[in-house]
């Protein structure tokens, strides 16, 4: 009996390294799955942030050639407008088909702010479709349009983990300064939504 006590020391010292080696592995095996389900729902949500984003300025695309088509002042060339009505609601239809993608990957300020894109691009899509006609509504259409783009930019971005801060589009660029004073005016005129 007196060995079995001067053994139980070192019985109780391996059973409490193979518990403890138990417990920091089973530790270590979930944190290293939580990882790698972190970079897979990541490339999930980055693939349906990039589709949306893709849907929507096609859509963004067909409905400004529209109001062109319409008179409505943008540098996009018109389309007939029997042809535009049709591959606006194609793209339409591929908007909302990736929008679900979104809805159910995406976080939910990242979702809000998709869902503020989209409505921005209605009101597009409203003077595309001869719904809306005012030049200076079409105007602020699309400034709404960039402000909630860059919105739902900054919430994916965000929601990713992606570092610095969403660029603003600048106007003029760099190579306008060196466009003579005629070039300058038909510039202004295809790129200004301004009447």
């Amino acid at each position: 009996m007196h060995e079995t006590l001067q053994q139980l020391p070192a019985l109780l010292g391996v059973v409490i390294g193979v518990v403890t080696t138990f417990a920091l592995t089973s530790i270590g095996e979930r944190a290293r799955w939580r990882r790698s389900q972190d970079v897979r729902w990541d490339a999930a949500r980055l693939e349906a942030y990039v589709s949306y984003g893709n849907a929507v300025k096609r859509v963004v695309h067909v409905a400004t050639c529209l109001a062109a088509a319409r008179g409505l002042p943008h540098s996009s060339e018109p389309v007939p407008l029997e042809q535009g009505q049709l591959e606006l609601a194609a793209a339409t239809a591929e908007r909302t088909a990736r929008w679900e993608s979104v809805l159910l990957l995406g976080h939910p300020d990242t979702i809000a702010a998709g869902r503020a894109w989209h409505q921005a691009v209605w009101r597009l899509e409203f003077y595309a479709r001869g719904l809306l006609r005012d030049r200076d509504g079409w105007a602020d259409a699309l400034d709404d349009f960039e402000r909630m783009r860059e919105g739902f930019h900054r919430a994916a971005r965000n929601d990713l983990g992606v570092g610095g801060e969403v660029l603003t589009t600048s106007w003029p660029p760099p190579w306008y300064e060196r466009l003579s004073d005629e070039e300058r005016a038909a510039v202004a005129a295809a790129t200004d939504p301004r009447p």
